[in-house]
């Protein structure tokens, strides 16, 4: 895989299920093009989405140069049950429940300083790539006219020598039909991360300083980053959806004080794309 493109796609999947690092709004069932019928309607059936997309978002998380970003997009429901990827960003539900949401998730998160513009945050040491697995649950619930309101968290951990450390994500996100063919979602997500998170991503240690010029800087466990988000969903037929998507993030802590954010880069993040769905 293109180090660049990976690194991208980890950090976006990491926002529209706006889940940790960049993580990406959970989209709903409806949202991906589930079809029409609702799932406990269709609980013998199986209901598969393909679908892909672009966005835009910054080459670091905390920097302020932005590219394109490809946005794969799979689903495959039966009942309540499902397993989705969005970016490089897993996530599943194993209850067959139509309100609690409960199941194991994965992230790929590459190291950021391959092949960024800032020169600088590119000269630091490597900050390598992580696998990182976890889990994802919360509670739905069903308010009036097909309204729902979700609160959920999601704990994920690296096991594969990376960062080795680990973020917590609660979030809660609010949808609603708007007439025939539309359907919009708002949420706000706000993301803890361990000390050997917070130090191999915004830490500036010694070798770091001499090669950058940047100050050192020790970063300690905090919470690093909170997120406002929105999709607009589109139905243009029973099979084929159109998603538009956008987030902004505001870095904290020490993460927002951290040289590769405060010095070169912005504590004000944004994402935005549009992606298209076709299920069966």
């Amino acid at each position: 895989m293109n180090t660049q493109i990976g690194t991208r796609l980890g950090l976006a999947a990491g926002l529209l299920a706006l889940a940790v690092g960049y993580s990406p709004m959970t989209l709903a069932q409806s949202d991906l093009g589930g079809g029409s019928a609702k799932p406990d309607e269709k609980s013998d059936e199986w209901i598969f989405t393909l679908g892909g997309g672009v966005g835009t978002m910054p080459d670091y998380e905390g920097g302020d140069d932005y590219a394109a970003v490809p946005i794969p997009v799979a689903r495959a429901q039966k009942g309540h049950r499902f397993a989705e990827l969005f970016g490089l960003h897993a996530t599943s539900n194993i209850l067959n429940s139509p309100n609690w949401r409960l199941g194991p998730s994965y992230n790929f998160r590459e190291g950021y300083n391959d092949d960024i513009d800032n020169d600088r945050v590119e000269s630091l040491t490597d900050r390598g790539s992580s696998h990182e697995l976890g889990a994802k649950g919360g509670y739905e619930f069903h308010l009036k006219d097909d309204r729902s309101i979700e609160v959920a968290f999601e704990v994920l951990a690296d096991v594969s020598s990376g960062h080795e450390g680990f973020l917590f994500t609660p979030s809660v996100d609010f949808g609603t039909p708007m007439g025939k063919e539309w359907e919009l979602g708002i949420g706000a997500e706000v993301t803890y991360a361990s000390g050997d998170y917070m130090s191999h991503y915004f830490s500036i240690n010694r070798e770091d300083s001499l090669n950058s010029g940047l100050d050192n800087f020790d970063a300690d466990a905090d919470f690093k980053s909170a997120a406002l988000n929105a999709k607009l969903g589109y139905a243009v037929t029973k099979k084929w959806h159109l998603i538009a998507i956008g987030e902004y993030k505001r870095m904290l802590g020490d993460a927002e004080d951290s040289p590769v954010v405060d010095d070169e880069g912005s504590e004000n993040q944004l994402f935005g794309g549009m992606v298209v769905t076709y299920s069966w």
